[in-house]
């Protein structure tokens, strides 16, 4: 499955980019489904984070009861020390030919995030990604160890 980079724009020219302004990032939506609902997220392939993290407002759309969820705190990027509870959700990926679909226990943070983080925990133990950054593209292949089925 390809998934390619979105592109945001900086406020300013950065000298990292030698004065441009693009933030290419690998990008895809997953949805997250619950009890009550499927609810479409952008999210971030984001190889730093241990565990994929989602916006708790998410949790209380799809009907995932977090009152008993065992709360852990974390680090966010940014953020610092954030509390987040854990819950199983499935997780849904499409790029609209191929949909794979698998259950994760995933953390609910009380904080707004621009896009939720794919994190080791709950999708890179489950898929290989191959990053092409100068064709801002990345490739997503279940691997071995993948427990869901493709739909």
């Amino acid at each position: 499955m390809k998934v390619p980079y979105w592109v945001g724009r900086a406020s300013q020219p950065l000298p990292s980019r030698r004065g441009g302004r693009d933030r290419p990032r690998p990008i895809t939506a997953v949805g997250v489904v619950g009890p009550t609902g499927i609810y479409p997220r952008d999210c971030l392939l984001d190889t730093a984070a241990d565990d994929t993290v989602f916006p708790e407002m998410i949790a209380h759309k799809i009907g995932v009861d977090l009152t008993t969820a065992p709360a852990i705190r974390i680090d966010l990027a940014g953020r610092g020390p954030v509390t987040c509870r854990f819950a199983p959700v499935d997780l849904r990926l499409s790029d609209g030919i191929e949909t794979y679909e698998w259950t994760a226990i995933v953390g609910f943070a009380p904080v707004p995030l621009i896009f939720a983080l794919l994190g080791y925990a709950g999708f890179f133990e489950y898929f290989d990604v191959d990053f092409h950054g100068a064709t801002r593209e990345a490739f997503v292949t279940p691997a071995a160890t993948f427990p869901g089925r493709r739909i």
